[in-house]
């Protein structure tokens, strides 16, 4: 009785110890076993045979589960700076005043005589002249409504999120207008150079331009520098040349130039310049015209004085950017509160729009 008791015991142990548990894993992972009942498996072996069911309910039929959630922060779309206004001399057209402003330039006097004036003779006066150049003044609106089941429902405020979009595609118009102009002005004045170079533009390239605007004595802005707009890859060009009294070479052996090529120059507020150098002061954009080639070239601007003249509506054009809140051109948000005769059913339940 002794050696049987061992040997059930020795055989129970085994049982516990490794069978149990493979069976137990087979039965776990899905499959199913069949176990005898002897006096070794004693009472395990009723259960060995079932398995681990699946979940009886799944996204299929709770429907509430299948919900999609949007993050009521969006996330901002990217936009170009939109500097242009800055390279342009400003004039207004007064209001009630047709639609046109003719612009009006002296034409210099013929050189002066080289031989003296006869003694008590009038000689005959010179007769100056005058260039003149009409523009016609153009009206730019555009707007987007929303309707008011759409207004209540949006999770974000959408009517002031296509202001913004609006403000964004006014900018972009007005820097349009401006640049589509500059492209063009080598076509209206021959002194408008155009001058394509074969390698990466280089700091000297700026004096150059610089130079050659005042070789044909073009003034400066009032500040008296002139003003330019470059791409962001021109002044990674610019940052990293090697050549000698580069803008880089150059700042390097003053401690306040080494403290401005730690980091890269970038626009961070409204009258910042990324690059100013060779008496240009430059302001950085994509919105630049593009030479498809391989590679592609990317168009620079120097802009002098009156080589570029805004003209818009409004008395009080003559102030200077950055002054007060005051715009030309500008957004309007409105929400609409009140049916009318246009919308009696109030469908629609705010506006943006430029004008």
């Amino acid at each position: 009785m002794r050696s049987q008791s061992v040997a059930a015991q020795r055989g129970h142990e085994l049982f516990r110890k490794y069978l149990i548990p493979v069976i137990e894993f087979v039965c776990a992972i899905g499959g199913s076993f069949i176990a005898y009942t002897g006096n070794v498996a004693g009472i395990r072996g009723l259960v060995l045979g079932v398995g681990v069911s699946p979940a009886s309910n799944l996204t299929t039929n709770l429907p509430q589960s299948v919900v999609t959630q949007y993050d009521k922060v969006f996330i901002e779309n990217l936009k170009a700076e939109c500097p242009w206004v800055r390279c342009t001399s400003r004039r207004m057209l007064d209001e009630n005043s047709g639609n046109k402003l003719v612009l009006f330039m002296y034409q210099n006097l013929p050189a002066p005589p080289t031989t003296q004036a006869p003694e008590g003779t009038i000689q005959t006066g010179l007769t100056v002249a005058v260039v003149q150049n009409t523009s016609t003044i153009g009206n730019y609106a555009d707007y987007a409504n929303i309707s008011t089941y759409a207004l209540q429902t949006a999770i974000d405020p959408a009517l002031e999120a296509l202001g913004v979009q609006m403000a964004y595609r006014l900018a972009q118009v007005i820097n349009s207008i401006i640049q589509l102009t500059v492209d063009g002005a080598g076509a209206i004045d021959a002194k408008a150079i155009h001058v394509p170079i074969a390698a990466n533009l280089v700091a000297q390239d700026i004096t150059s331009m610089a130079q050659s605007l005042a070789g044909v004595n073009a003034l400066p802005f009032e500040n008296g520098r002139y003003t330019g707009v470059i791409h962001p890859f021109i002044v990674g060009d610019i940052l990293i040349s090697t050549q000698p009294n580069g803008i880089t070479d150059v700042l390097k052996r003053t401690a306040e130039g080494q403290e401005k090529l730690r980091e890269l120059p970038a626009p961070d507020g409204d009258n910042v310049t990324v690059i100013d150098w060779g008496g240009v002061s430059f302001h950085q954009s994509t919105l630049v015209k593009v030479t498809v080639g391989t590679p592609n070239k990317l168009r620079t601007y120097v802009v002098g004085k009156d080589g570029v003249i805004g003209i818009s509506f409004g008395s009080k054009e003559n102030t200077q950017i950055g002054d007060g809140d005051w715009r030309n051109l500008n957004v309007y948000v409105k929400r609409i509160t009140e049916p009318s005769g246009y919308d009696p059913s109030k469908m629609i339940g705010g506006f943006a729009f430029v004008n």
